[in-house]
């Protein structure tokens, strides 16, 4: 069934050809029932001259103007038509996806080799380590370097963060299960090394929402070993005072701000959240991924080498927004609003691809990485695979976005070429 518009374009051009063709046709009979005319005059004057009557010749030159007269047939209409150009156009999308260039690629592909590099070289994994107790690798000293800030030589937290410390207690700052001896629930792994990554409180992110949550319920909110959820109430801090609930979001940072410098540090944000990951068998011990992001953690995966790790993709963003910046063409002086419009669509478009690229290229640069590390799992960048997949959702989002208007200035491209040309 063909589908109802609100203008028919076909139908009104078909109309718009037939008379055409219709007009043209009465024209060209017009034109050779005039010279069927003009001969038979010419005829006669000659038939009187031999008479001996005097003629005078004067004609009209209508050479010129009859001579324009063509007929256009259905043909011609059939090898030309607006709205299949039209409709062809509208529905290509390519045109609306802007091709990188050779050019482009391999600046892309280098950056992207460049974070790789930098993933291999600087970010390395958190500290020195005898992998599977056979493979020495080396930590990366970037990682070293954060964790001897905040700390004086005997390992222990200076005196503005040990201030710090003392004057920002928390409940969900419970380090074993003898504080919630009452507690009628099992917490399984819980203890001074694993307190911060399972008590939500002290997640970068997402903490702020279970501290206030704690504080002003004298609680804590866990994830333990076993991925089960805990919300404990404790005696200690029932009676918190309403200037420390008021004060809950400044309290958080605070003690946030003096653990980063522990020896443990706090964890990536959203880590904690990996304890409800009871499933899969890795490595020797046949871990579930809960049991090898708590391994990790443990053996210096923090947010002080989130830092690290973040390094590769700020490099592929930097200096990609720079090749972009410098290589964008120069904008003509005199330009429509539409056309300056769809060009930095086109511009935000061509930028989106050039990071996915790069992007790609040091994810898969980390997968090797990972296997030069013998599959220690200490040597996966996180903050990478965030990168990538922010920028796979960013790239999903260019191809199913709305088109509408792009394609409309496409199209009256497209239409005014065609106009012009006939």
């Amino acid at each position: 069934m063909k589908k109802k518009r609100i203008v028919d374009l076909e139908d009104e051009l078909t109309n718009v050809q037939k008379r055409i063709f219709d007009t043209s046709k009465e024209l060209k009979s017009v034109y050779d029932i005039s010279q069927e005319n003009k001969n038979e005059i010419r005829t006669l004057e000659d038939e009187l001259e031999k008479l001996g009557v005097p003629i005078e010749r004067n004609y009209f030159s209508t050479k010129n103007q009859l001579q324009g007269i063509q007929v256009y047939s259905e043909k011609y209409f059939q090898r030309f038509s607006i709205e299949k150009e039209v409709l062809k156009e509208i529905a290509n999308n390519s045109n609306l996806l802007p091709n990188l260039t050779k050019l482009d690629y391999s600046i892309a592909v280098l950056i992207g080799f460049t974070g790789f590099l930098i993933d291999l070289l600087l970010v390395k994994i958190p500290k020195d380590t005898t992998y599977l107790n056979k493979y020495t690798q080396d930590g990366s000293e970037l990682t070293k370097w954060l964790r001897s800030l905040g700390i004086n030589e005997e390992g222990k937290l200076n005196k503005f963060l040990s201030n710090l410390e003392e004057n920002t207690k928390v409940s969900y700052d419970a380090s074993t299960s003898r504080a919630f001896e009452s507690y009628d629930g099992d917490v399984s792994g819980f203890y001074p090394k694993t307190h911060r990554l399972m008590s939500l409180g002290h997640d970068p992110f997402f903490g702020l929402i279970f501290s206030l949550i704690d504080i002003c319920n004298g609680s804590i909110s866990l994830i333990d070993a076993k991925g089960q959820i805990h919300y404990i109430a404790l005696e200690n801090f029932q009676s918190t005072p309403f200037y420390d609930k008021a004060m809950a979001p400044l309290i958080w940072f605070g003690h946030l701000l003096s653990d980063v410098c522990t020896k443990m540090g706090i964890p990536i944000p959203g880590w904690g959240f990996t304890q409800l990951l009871q499933f899969g068998s890795f490595g020797e011990k046949d871990r579930t991924v809960a049991d090898l992001t708590r391994w990790m953690y443990l053996n210096g995966y923090d947010l002080r080498h989130f830092t690290t790790m973040g390094t590769v993709p700020g490099v592929i963003e930097l200096f990609t927004r720079i090749y972009f910046k410098y290589s964008l063409p120069k904008e003509e002086l005199v330009s429509p609003a539409y056309a300056k419009n769809l060009k930095e669509i086109h511009d935000h478009v061509r930028l989106q691809k050039l990071l996915f690229v790069a992007h790609s290229v040091a994810t898969s640069g980390n997968v090797l990485k990972i296997m030069l590390h013998q599959g220690n799992p200490l040597a996966f960048n996180t903050a990478e695979l965030i990168g990538f997949i922010n920028q796979s959702a960013k790239m999903k989002k260019i191809y199913t976005r709305e088109k509408t208007g792009e394609k409309v200035i496409k199209v009256r491209k497209t239409i005014n070429n065609k106009w012009d040309n006939m």
